[in-house]
């Protein structure tokens, strides 16, 4: 009967030979693959000692006798004379020394080509800017004989002073403080409007009342830009359009008191303008100020305000600040007020400088030579004031210049006092 006998193992063989035949004599080359020689494991090399774990070592890699002799199985000493390359190092690739040092070149340029028969252009202005869109503009392709459709249109009614006026595509800016209207104002930044930012609106005054009737005339304005203020005020940008006729009115719900109307636009777009005396003597609150540069004002500054001469930017005070400054009575009375020229003149700055063009610290001058500094006590753009005094209505234009209103009186410049001997 045949028996299957088990093989003679070495007598030096480790417990991980199996281990070793597969995994790491292979990699070491201690023993061929199977078909690949005839030579047969030779079991470890002289010198191995069965109580120490036999490691074998991968081609190319050097003896590991700094830390585990294979002959003796005991750990070495390191050597306390020994330094590693790196200590000495710094990291830094040069020395204080032996640095190199880089010198400014201030000679001419080199190696760059020369532009023979070259010849300099005065570089031309700023372009000129596209047009606001309004909305006008989307009836335009229609023929002239052709009537206009009727648009509903959200309503602004203003009964104060502080009204808005723009002239036909002519930019302005005024503050919206009623509620109704900055609520509405907030749908329109939100995006609820025809416009991006903004959208078409009605203008209308009326001192009596704080609704629009059948028949009120008004002006069309595209809003273009809103800027919420943190006392709950907006600044709007708007551009003046063609004026048109209330035709209904009503009030939806959820506007908080706003009316829409549906509106008959007038297709004149002649918007003729006003001088600066002429606005300020038909503007209401203004007269006091017009009557008195026409009859009492320095020589000369009438005939320039009404026409003959500009532009002009007029600070143009309220008659009540103005009734009170000179002391009250009859027209005839202040016309003998002292310094009522000095008054009056430190009120006129040549130049057209609109509500855009100011800043805070911005100084003017008066053609008297009184210094005006402008001044915004609310951030970014709100409150403005001129020499402290606050001012109610930007950008009244005319046709020689613009106004702006304020609440009080400027304050002119002291003239200089000749020496005595």
């Amino acid at each position: 009967m045949a028996v299957a006998m088990e093989p003679p193992r070495h007598a030096h063989t480790p417990p991980n030979s199996r281990l070793m035949q597969t995994g790491a004599n292979i990699l070491g080359s201690q023993r061929p693959p199977s078909g690949t020689g005839s030579q047969a494991y030779q079991g470890p090399p002289q010198g191995y000692e069965a109580s120490m774990p036999y490691i074998p070592q991968m081609p190319g890699q050097p003896p590991m006798d700094s830390v585990r002799s294979a002959s003796s199985g005991q750990k070495s000493e390191p050597d306390p004379d020994y330094v590693p390359p790196s200590a000495g190092r710094t990291g830094r690739l040069y020395t204080e020394s032996a640095a190199p040092t880089l010198e400014p070149y201030s000679d001419p340029a080199q190696n760059i080509p020369t532009l023979r028969k070259a010849q300099t252009r005065r570089a031309a202005g700023p372009p000129e800017g596209m047009p606001k869109a309004i909305w006008s503009d989307s009836v335009s392709h229609l023929p002239d004989d052709e009537i206009w459709p009727m648009h509903a249109v959200p309503l602004f009614v203003f009964s104060g002073r502080d009204r808005p006026r723009p002239a036909y595509r002519e930019e302005i800016k005024f503050t919206l403080r009623d509620d109704r209207y900055v609520s509405f104002g907030l749908r329109l930044r939100c995006g609820t409007g025809d416009h991006y930012m903004g959208g078409t609106i009605g203008l209308l005054h009326n001192p009596e009342r704080q609704e629009a009737i059948a028949g009120d005339r008004g002006q069309l304005a595209t809003v273009i830009d809103l800027v919420v203020q943190p006392d709950n005020t907006v600044i709007v940008t708007a551009v003046g359009d063609v004026d048109f006729i209330v035709g209904r009115a009503w009030m939806p719900r959820g506007m908080r008191g706003l009316q829409l109307a549906f509106v008959e636009v007038i297709q004149s777009k002649d918007h003729p303008l006003k001088s600066v005396l002429h606005t300020c003597a038909e503007e209401p609150g203004f007269g006091l100020f017009g009557e008195l540069v026409a009859r009492g004002g320095p020589e000369g500054l009438a005939q320039a305000l009404a026409g003959g001469d500009g532009p002009f930017t007029v600070f143009v005070p309220r008659d009540d600040a103005l009734f009170d400054a000179l002391g009250g009575g009859s027209v005839e009375d202040m016309l003998q007020a002292p310094y009522l020229q000095a008054i009056l003149a430190s009120h006129v700055v040549k130049g057209r400088v609109p509500f855009e063009a100011l800043y805070s610290g911005r100084t003017l001058h008066s053609i008297d030579g009184t210094v005006l500094i402008v001044t915004f006590n609310t951030w970014p753009r709100g409150s403005p004031a001129i020499n402290q005094i606050p001012a109610e209505h930007m950008d009244i234009f005319c046709l020689n210049g613009i106004v702006h209103s304020i609440v009080g009186v400027l304050t002119p410049a002291p003239k200089p006092m000749k020496r005595t001997r």
